[in-house]
């Protein structure tokens, strides 16, 4: 065969797709409400899926932040009790009854033996009502420590400054307060300069930590701080300390956390193989055990929506079946005048196809509002993932091609006497 009688035969056998993709598109059109109830099942099932990918996303960061803002970027913790909201009730009593209380004479002892390897600064913190004026800020956590804190766990303050060193030796009266207090006790003044009191003690503001927003729906602007011997003076010295440790460059984490712990065994007189009687918590442990329950969340979510998808390409086939026996007589007349089983075949296809390919472009649009909602909801972009958007796309298709094959595939085998025959 020559290659002009190649390219004729390729344009004959594209011009009846392209007859059939036609026709499909008009058979959809002229069923504009059936069609457009069958994209929203395929809409819903892409959105969801694209959501809740982009969902588990925001939420995987938010976990990372809001751990390394606890206990600050790459450092760690030692105390009588780390993460005690991971523990049962019996675990945590088992480690009360076990871990010695970590005093503050001791804690400095620690933390003169690894001055050379970490910075570090103990931290006591408590929940009180904050009171100015006639206003009063309830159940504000209070923390009290020294200075190197404030680089720990890297506060950014929006106005005023963190208390110096001088200040924390002379256990001065002032404080730093979070946003959410300077909202309700400052609403109309900056509260730079001005006093409140806590438990009946006066402090001086001297600086606003930058707003942080939320973590998992609980806020972190409700804080305060002060230097740990006004702490002290106002709670008492008595109380176990956690001391917050971050490595001096170039000392690597696991090595400053080993000594770390060599230390505090030293001064506590633990012999070789016996347990450690204290904690340590670094943001890792944290954040992992964060990152396993929001990856189990999502190994059960993820399939459970995608579900969706596949009740649309139910859907997609019996609306495809049902528009196969509503024009069975119309496919034998077109049959009857020279169309072929190809011809049926691709044009019911075609209408899967069709559906399909919208559906999925408005479940896209769809899924862009609702990123924009979410990062309302959040309060931070929420970026829509390439891998969830190609899942829901791909299995999508793969479902409503599926759908449409077999209603083609019957469009296509009908005789043309008996669909003549047919009458509705």
């Amino acid at each position: 065969m020559s290659e002009k009688a190649e390219r004729m035969k390729r344009r004959r056998g594209a011009a009846p797709l392209g007859n059939s993709f036609v026709i499909a598109a008009h058979t959809l059109w002229a069923h504009k409400l059936r069609s457009a109830l069958t994209i929203f099942g395929i809409v819903i099932g892409i959105a969801a899926v694209v959501l809740i990918g982009a969902t588990l996303g925001i939420i995987r960061d938010i976990a990372a932040r809001s751990t390394a803002q606890t206990i600050g970027a790459d450092a760690y913790t030692i105390s009588r009790v780390a993460a005690s909201g991971r523990l049962n009730r019996r675990e945590l009593a088992d480690k009360l009854r076990r871990n010695p209380e970590l005093y503050r004479r001791e804690a400095e002892a620690l933390i003169r033996r690894t001055r050379e390897d970490a910075r570090a600064a103990p931290g006591l913190a408590a929940v009180a009502d904050v009171k100015a004026g006639n206003r009063t800020f309830l159940s504000a956590t209070v923390n009290g420590s020294t200075p190197e804190i404030q680089s720990i766990r890297n506060i950014v303050l929006s106005s005023g400054r963190f208390f110096t060193e001088a200040e924390s030796r002379r256990s001065a009266p002032v404080i730093i307060i979070g946003q959410d207090l300077v909202d309700e006790l400052f609403p109309t003044r900056d509260p730079i300069g001005r006093s409140l009191r806590i438990r009946g003690r006066a402090l001086e503001v001297i600086g606003v930590q930058q707003s942080l927003g939320t973590s998992f729906g609980s806020p972190l602007d409700r804080v305060a701080y002060m230097p740990l011997g006004t702490f002290e003076k106002i709670w008492g010295s008595r109380r176990s300390v956690t001391v917050y440790l971050q490595p001096l460059p170039p000392v690597p984490l696991e090595e400053s956390l080993e000594r770390s712990r060599v230390a505090l065994r030293l001064l506590r007189r633990l012999r070789p193989g016996e347990p450690d009687d204290f904690d340590i918590l670094v943001p890792e442990a944290d954040r992992d055990f964060l990152l396993r329950v929001i990856g189990i969340v999502g190994v059960a979510v993820v399939p459970i929506s995608s579900l969706a998808l596949l009740v649309a390409g139910i859907v997609v086939m019996n609306m495809m079946l049902v528009s196969v026996t509503e024009r069975t007589r119309e496919i034998g007349v077109r049959k009857a005048v020279g169309a072929s089983n190809r011809d049926i075949f691709a044009e019911i296809l075609f209408e899967s196809a069709i559906l399909t390919a919208v559906g999925g472009a408005a479940g896209l649009a769809l899924s862009f509002v609702g990123a924009l909602g979410l990062g309302r909801a959040f309060g931070e972009s929420v970026p829509l993932s390439g891998a969830y958007a190609a899942l829901a796309l791909g299995v999508s298709t793969l479902i409503g091609c599926g759908a449409g094959f077999y209603p083609a595939w019957i469009a296509s085998r009908m005789p043309p006497v008996e669909a003549l025959r047919y009458e509705n």
